[in-house]
């Protein structure tokens, strides 16, 4: 579904992604790990369009799109949920999730895509008219994520879904996830917290310094001693 080949990226004269490549199958869940400036995030904005590869390629679908505009991946069916989410916090969570769905014209197929967001995240039904402001953290993200469903994407993109969250309730968000992966949503989720993205994911890549240094089935990498010191504290 998705192919990474070589990707080359970083700002300015400052080089962030080092030949990178890895790949999402059709309805896998894949996680890339990483410490904190890994260059995870670059990769991921690299992908959806909203930074140009300096070289290297990113396929979806068997179609070329590292050289597209975001708002045309997003028609392709691929959507990024940002890290630090990125809602319109002075504006309903009705009118975020609304917002999701503006490359979309079809009213019936909106609507129906606003009903399965309710059904995923029940929460958003019951406080619809409530600002995103006044949310907590949890529900912020469970927007963030609902919003990112509203484009009808065949690979949703998570970056750091746990971040700022309380433990339970990133328990109940990764319980979603698999929850839209098994609705037939790719997923490609970019986390800190290996051991609840290993338990989630069926492949996984480690990033540091821009470069992919391990990959893997998740099993294996549960396994892997020096995945097991610097990332799952054992």
């Amino acid at each position: 579904m998705l192919e990474v080949e070589h990707l080359n990226a970083g700002y300015g004269l400052v080089q962030v992604l080092n030949d990178v490549t890895l790949s999402v199958p059709e309805g896998a869940i894949v996680t890339l790990l990483g410490a904190n400036g890994a260059g995870k995030t670059t990769a991921l904005n690299t992908i959806a369009g909203l930074m140009r590869p300096w070289s290297g390629q990113v396929t979806f679908r068997n179609r070329r799109c590292d050289a597209l505009p975001a708002h045309r991946i997003v028609r392709q069916g691929l959507s990024l949920v940002a890290e630090q989410r990125e809602l319109f916090l002075s504006m309903t969570i009705l009118e975020n999730l609304m917002l999701g769905a503006y490359t979309r014209n079809d009213q019936k197929e909106i609507r129906e895509s606003l009903e399965l967001v309710f059904e995923i995240f029940p929460r958003l039904a019951e406080r619809k008219a409530q600002v995103a402001r006044t949310l907590s953290g949890g529900e912020q993200q469970m927007l963030a994520i609902g919003r990112g469903l509203m484009a009808k994407p065949s690979l949703l993109l998570l970056d750091e879904p746990s971040l700022g969250i309380a433990p339970l309730v990133v328990l109940e968000i990764f319980d979603q996830i698999r929850k839209i992966n098994r609705l037939g949503v790719s997923v490609f989720v970019v986390e800190q917290n290996a051991k609840i993205a290993l338990e989630v994911a069926s492949y996984g890549y480690v990033m540091e310094n821009g470069r992919i240094t391990v990959e893997g089935a998740a099993d294996v990498l549960r396994s892997n001693p020096k995945i097991q010191e610097a990332y799952l504290g054992i």
